[in-house]
């Protein structure tokens, strides 16, 4: 028989998947003892029924359901839509606010015109329960209606609160606005708004989870409407009954910081004003209830291993638990409190990684390099200071104390390297500081491309002699060499990947528009005779040409990377001198030099060996006997969809492959992402003909299939083979699963994002683990 209403008193802590985890855990405080407003949950099955059947629950459904309230009359002695004596309900989904979607409820569910009045007499106070209804209304038009709640507040903005006839004018107002917006009055009949608060506030969830959708462009996790939670329905309990009552919240641990320590607010009954005391003032009244709190504070940190908030409420100086839920936190709060619980037992460092997120990693290291961003950074609406938080005032680190406690756990269970993408030796010097392994791509076009280095590389490109170019390339070697050598100098020990120019042919060419403006000019001008005059023109006239010659009517798949090696060999003869003359001086130096020399966008292994043979002829005439302490490698950027499909060939050749996954996406989906980005994948996400961007998040159906066919194949020719990856979309949990899965060596990412990347590296070795996944000998041969 299947159960569409579970009683608090009858679930148990092992009840979570039928009764939510709050339902569940209110069930354990009631079997540990304590008081626990009355309630049921009303099960997912059940819930399906309200919005699969219009609203309509089969007879049993509606008979479980009249029961469960029916024995909640009788636990209080209050009884539903009574006028004298109303039960009033609180409707809540069991979502924690951990998740991606926000908990909505509907409080004081049963108010009328009617039971409002039962309400004042109850709590002895009129203007409350006036405005107890007024909040009602609000809640249930949006809700119930989705009616805008800017449409309340332009009702309600003169509004005191302190005046019983003005309030009744306004719930006036608000019950118009209902049932103009929503096309049907508001029902004054409390089984209706019974069912109708169910159904909303389970359509609520489902709803903002399908809308979450669109955050898997930029979110490797998210609530899917097949995760929809129960529905927890309580007594509602007002804390205004008797001297000793009143309501409060209470953090087991700083929300802000994480530190220990219990902190929250309570407003006592007869607080006009309704200012938050703070506990100090439960402890100075009521010092039983507020050791009552710490101590069931106390068990459920022990219990769950989490920062709980604990929401309570006094009557007649008894205390009950109204809900209990992990704690919103800030990030900073959110890693010294696991951190913490680690060194309390309560959680192993398993368990610490698998609940960091890349938010939290963001967020701390946005404070530590940018301390003026504290206040915008932190998450849940909690501000954090310096004073707060004293770790930040040391500048000498890019980390926190607890995220670099994390990262070193990390780092004794991931099987990924991480390495980082750097272009300058900053960048590599920032990489290192953050646990950096290497780096896994250094792009020389953009060394070669700055403003101060570009004009020599166009001047080389339209020489017209190899003798001129290799004039021009003398002047940028010691620019190049002095950059390799402070890259070598940071990463001392680590490898070193350096990807020879990648650029096409039309980014290292002056504009052709901007010099036919040029000559315009000079050709209109009355001294053009002049023999300065004269020479710039006709020089002019030459790059043009020049310029022509080289023009290309499909650039995107021209000239480039090792293709354009061809055309002008002296670039990668002056690249990889630069690069050995660095080596030279680095070994000299004491450094252990462990240059990766790159190929990029490798199409067939014969454009592989006639680049490898160039390395290896100018290593051997750039080295000398150096050469026995450079043991450098030469591999191949795998860009190309061919590349992919023929890796066994090419393994011949490399001693690693690097997936550049921007550019081998581009030519996997056949469309430049710029322009698709800008046009048609943003558009898509209503259609769903693309899911993700796959320019954020790894396409591992397509784009993956293409790597692990790759990795698979090259493994087969060398057992060895290093294999890694590198691009943007990469950075995520799925995409970093992915690759711990197909055995990858490491991932290289940008220096901002090592931290997260060594976190996710992490959870994927032991999500892996528990899984039961041996994946260091797992035979992934029958995919190729």
């Amino acid at each position: 028989m299947t159960k569409r209403v579970i009683l608090l008193e009858e679930g148990t802590a092992e009840m979570k998947g039928i009764m939510g985890s709050k339902g569940a855990d209110l069930a354990e405080l009631i079997h540990a003892g304590w008081s626990v407003p009355a309630g049921f949950v009303v099960t997912t099955e059940c819930c399906r029924e309200f919005c699969t059947r219009l609203g309509h629950l089969s007879g049993e459904g509606e008979e479980e359901i009249i029961n469960a309230i029916r024995h909640l009359e009788q636990q209080t002695g209050k009884f539903f839509g009574h006028s004298e004596n109303p039960l009033l309900l609180a409707v809540r989904t069991d979502q924690d606010r951990a998740s991606a979607t926000a908990t909505r409820s509907l409080l004081n569910v049963g108010l009328n015109d009617a039971t409002v009045e039962g309400l004042a007499r109850q709590t002895g106070d009129r203007l409350y329960a006036l405005r107890c209804y007024l909040d009602y209304l609000k809640e249930y038009g949006q809700l119930v209606y989705a009616i805008p709640s800017e449409f309340f507040t332009e009702i309600s903005s003169h509004v005191k609160g302190r005046d019983e006839t003005e309030l009744e004018l306004t719930i006036t107002h608000f019950k118009y606005l209902i049932e103009g917006e929503g096309r049907n009055p508001f029902p004054q009949d409390v089984q209706i708004q019974f069912k109708e608060a169910v159904r909303a506030v389970y359509h609520s969830q489902r709803s903002k989870a399908s809308r979450s959708q669109d955050e898997i462009m930029r979110k490797s996790y998210y609530i899917s409407s097949e995760q929809s939670a129960p529905v927890l329905i309580q007594t509602m309990m007002h804390g205004k009954c008797g001297e000793s009552s009143g309501t409060g919240t209470l953090y087991t641990r700083s929300p802000l910081t994480g530190g220990r320590g219990i902190t929250g607010q309570y407003v006592p009954t007869g607080n006009a004003s309704q200012t938050d005391h703070g506990l100090e003032r439960l402890r100075n009244d009521e010092l039983e209830l507020y050791k009552s709190l710490l101590e069931i504070g106390s068990q459920l940190e022990t219990h769950k291993g989490e920062v709980q908030e604990i929401t309570f409420v006094i009557e007649s100086g008894a205390m009950y638990v109204a809900q209990t839920q992990p704690a919103r936190l800030s990030s900073t709060a959110t890693l010294r409190s696991t951190v913490d619980f680690v060194h309390e037992g309560f959680i192993t460092k398993e368990d610490a990684l698998l609940r960091i997120q890349p938010a939290h990693i963001t967020e701390v290291q946005k404070l530590y390099t940018n301390p003026s961003s504290i206040n915008e950074a932190s998450t849940g609406n909690f501000p954090v200071t310096n004073d707060e938080c004293p770790a930040y005032n040391n500048s000498d680190s890019l980390l926190s104390a607890d995220l670099q406690l994390l990262l070193d756990w990390a780092d004794e269970v991931k099987e990924l390297k991480v390495m980082a993408n750097a272009d300058r030796p900053q960048d590599a010097i920032t990489a290192r500081i953050l646990g950096a392994e290497g780096i896994g791509l250094c792009r020389t076009e953009n060394m070669l491309l700055s403003p101060a280095r570009l004009p020599f590389v166009q001047k080389m490109i339209l020489a017209d002699s190899e003798s001129e170019r290799r004039r021009g390339l003398e002047r940028l070697l010691p620019m190049q060499q002095s950059d390799f050598e402070q890259i070598f100098e940071a990463m001392d020990g680590y490898p070193v990947t350096i990807r020879l120019l990648d650029s096409p042919l039309h980014e290292l060419l002056p504009d052709r528009g901007v010099l036919e403006k040029r000559r315009e000019w000079l050709q209109a001008e009355e001294w053009q005779e002049q023999k300065d005059h004269q020479i710039e023109l006709e020089e002019l006239e030459r790059v043009i040409r020049r310029v022509s010659e080289l023009h290309e009517h499909n650039p995107t798949l021209g000239q480039q990377a090792c293709r354009l090696s061809t055309v002008f060999p002296e670039i990668v003869d002056m690249q990889l001198e630069a690069i050995f003359r660095a080596a030279v001086k680095g070994i000299r130096q004491g450094w252990w030099v462990r240059p990766e020399i790159m190929i990029p966008q490798i199409g067939h292994v014969h454009e592989l060996q006639v680049m490898r043979d160039l390395v290896d002829h100018v290593a051997d005439q750039v080295l000398g006997e150096e050469k026995r302490h450079c043991l450098y490698r030469v591999g191949a950027m795998i860009e190309a969809p061919r590349a992919a499909l023929t890796a066994t060939h090419i393994a011949r050749q490399a001693d690693f492959f690097s997936f550049g996954t921007d550019e081998l996406t581009e030519m996997t989906f056949g469309y430049s992402r710029h322009e698709s980005e800008k046009r048609f994948i943003q558009l898509d996400t209503d259609s769903r003909t693309v899911m993700n961007n796959p320019f954020h998040v790894l396409d591992i159906e397509g784009v993956g299939q293409l790597i692990e066919m790759a990795v698979v194949q090259g493994r087969i020719r060398k057992p060895h083979l290093k294999t890694g990856i590198c691009g943007e979309n990469v950075v995520d949990l799925e995409s970093i699963t992915f690759c711990h899965r197909i055995g990858m060596d490491y991932v290289s990412c940008l220096p901002e994002q090592i931290a997260y990347a060594r976190i996710a590296a992490a959870q994927a070795a032991i999500k892996a683990q528990r899984e039961g996944a041996d994946t260091q000998k797992t035979d992934i041969s029958t995919i190729a």
